[in-house]
């Protein structure tokens, strides 16, 4: 068996952060009644991208149902494809979802 990609791992659990800020803004915006997109943080692959995704309340709780899914501003998913740790599953209107493979996509699903 190969040893994981210490790369791999760093990018996923960096993402992993990522979500649960997040999951932060989400929750607090439920809590006070925000209605309308919401600034979420970009879950690119880039440990210092603070670029902000924004998305309604709806379509992010959609996204978080699938623990492989991640959106980021687009260009920012060319990390996570040459890595091969992510391919991009849709581009939408200001950002793209990208779905973790491998070790990566292990990774998110044990994290979510």
């Amino acid at each position: 068996m190969e040893a994981p990609d210490l790369t791999e791992i760093r990018i996923a659990k960096n993402q992993a952060t990522f979500r649960a800020a997040n999951d932060n803004i989400e929750a607090a915006a439920g809590q006070i009644g925000v209605d309308g997109d919401l600034p979420f943080i970009c879950e690119c692959a880039e440990p210092t991208c603070t670029d902000i995704v924004r998305i309604a309340p709806a379509v992010y709780k959609d996204v978080r149902r699938h623990p492989r899914l991640f959106f980021s501003i687009p260009g920012h998913e060319a990390t996570d494809v040459h890595a091969g740790i992510g391919r991009i599953v849709e581009r939408r209107d200001g950002y793209v979802l990208v779905e973790k493979t491998g070790i990566a996509g292990e990774i998110a699903e044990r994290e979510a």
